[in-house]
């Protein structure tokens, strides 16, 4: 049975390079008269693929034959001998765990285990091929701080919680952008002279505390105007950004270290927040009275963004698989296939600025035999991949990872998974993570299947 010690809970780790291992896990079951009669797991395995540019993060989607969703499977990253740290149990979704970066050869271990039966186990080598991401764009100050600074349009901009990162108690949600855009389009200006500003606009978001009933957009109210002659300290090796000026703050007005304000005029004259800088985005915490925290996330001005439509680029190339990460030798598509699949050519990725993503595919796309083409040709869209998913996107730029989730999703083309390829439409996972590296208005993506072989698109911004 297994050890009460595994944390069920998934541990996602913010620094560094990722490691991300979805399980695809095929069970032959051996039945008697009665097919929900398990006698025995038998045919375990899992896929590793890779998919984000520094070669750390992975990633496959699992499946059980029969759909038989009560086997557990526990996965052991072989990294540490603390099954605290690297053991991790799950009945399909994603798993994840961060590797030292280095190249390292580890033991991954999946023990399948289900009620009435005997547990099976497999093992597996796996590489961490470490390659040292390239620098992020500064502003060309020296100073890495400097620079116009958001809230970022996207859920869990800002929320609170019982523990730094912990944003169980409330957090920002998509809406919100829309509903509080007041709130977002504020800045915090980092000056490359030390001086620090609150540009608010004509409105920002109120609160009871600050006069407004019920909570809503309205006009500044002093000190926290935008008013204060402010200046900042930041301590890089020690994580943390100090602002000095009575009104000045980051993220939101109301906390301050050790407390939340009830009235405007009680505001300090300074705020220490623990600050993690990474490239373009500022991750940002701040404890208030008993044990809890205000985190933020901020992004830069400028910053890159896959805001947008893409397509395929209109160009010989703009599609195709190989054994390696941008070696398409297996299969290209030509210049010639612009046109013959002018119906996936058309095809829209749209990223939107509150975190949602759309197929808008049109009346016809480019359909395959494991879609029920025969042959394969343009043809009205097959659910899911159809464009009536819900679905949301994570952009990490620093990883070089997108990740689109919603059953149905998809970039580039539908049949490629984390791991794999689609053998039937309903098989579509619930999330797809893509290597993704954007050059302007140019997006260049990789997904690695079975057997070690990547699809790999060019997409550009219209």
């Amino acid at each position: 049975m297994l050890n009460n010690k595994i944390k069920e809970k998934m541990n996602i780790l913010k620094k560094g390079s990722y490691i991300l291992l979805l399980l695809l896990l095929s069970i032959t079951i051996s039945c008697e008269e009665n097919d929900d009669i398990i006698d025995e797991i038998v045919g375990l395995d899992f896929a590793v693929a890779t998919i984000n540019d520094t070669g750390t993060m992975t990633g496959v989607v699992p499946s059980t034959a029969y759909g038989n969703g009560n086997v557990l499977y526990t996965v052991d990253f072989g990294a540490t001998a603390d099954s605290d740290t690297d053991v991790f149990q799950t009945s399909a979704p994603m798993v994840t765990y961060t590797y030292p970066e280095e190249t390292a050869t580890y033991i991954i271990t999946v023990t399948a285990s289900l009620e009435g039966t005997n547990d099976v186990t497999i093992t597996k080598e796996h590489t961490v091929t470490f390659v040292v991401a390239p620098p992020s764009g500064g502003v060309g100050t020296g100073n890495p701080l400097a620079g116009t600074w958001r809230l970022a349009p996207e859920s869990g901009a800002f929320g609170v919680g019982p523990a730094k990162d912990d944003v169980s108690w409330f957090s920002s949600s998509a809406d919100d952008v829309t509903v509080r855009a007041c709130l977002f389009d504020d800045e915090y200006v980092f000056n490359a002279d030390g001086t620090f500003e609150n540009v608010l606009g004509a409105d920002t978001w109120l609160e009871g505390w600050q006069g407004a009933s019920p909570d809503d957009c309205g006009a500044p109210v002093f000190p926290h105007d935008g008013s204060a002659t402010a200046t900042y300290t930041y301590d890089a090796a020690g994580g943390a950004i100090t602002i000095e000026g009575k009104g000045a703050y980051l993220g939101l007005s109301k906390p301050f270290n050790g407390g939340e304000l009830t009235a405007p005029g009680d505001a300090p004259d300074s705020i220490t927040y623990i600050a993690i800088l990474d490239g373009d985005t500022l991750e940002l915490d701040i404890e208030i009275a008993g044990g809890g925290f205000w985190s933020y996330k901020l992004v830069r001005d400028g910053a890159p963004s896959i805001v947008g439509t893409w397509k395929l680029a209109p160009e010989s190339g703009a599609f195709g698989v190989g054994p390696a990460k941008d070696d398409v030798s297996w299969f290209s598509s030509t210049s010639d296939d612009v046109t013959v699949r002018a119906c996936l050519f058309d095809d829209e990725y749209v990223f939107n600025a509150d975190g949602s993503f759309q197929n808008v595919l049109g009346s016809d796309t480019w359909l395959e035999g494991w879609q029920g083409a025969s042959p394969d040709d343009c043809g009205t869209p097959v659910f899911p991949h159809d464009g009536s998913a819900t679905a949301t996107y994570t952009y990490d730029a620093t990883g070089s990872a997108i990740t689109i989730d919603g059953k149905g999703a998809y970039l580039g083309l539908s049949k490629p998974f984390n791991g794999g390829e689609l053998t039937a439409p309903g098989d579509a996972p619930d999330s797809i993570t893509y290597i993704a590296i954007l050059d302007g208005d140019t997006l260049e993506l990789d997904i690695e299947i079975a057997g070690g072989g990547f699809w790999s698109y060019t997409l550009t911004r219209q």
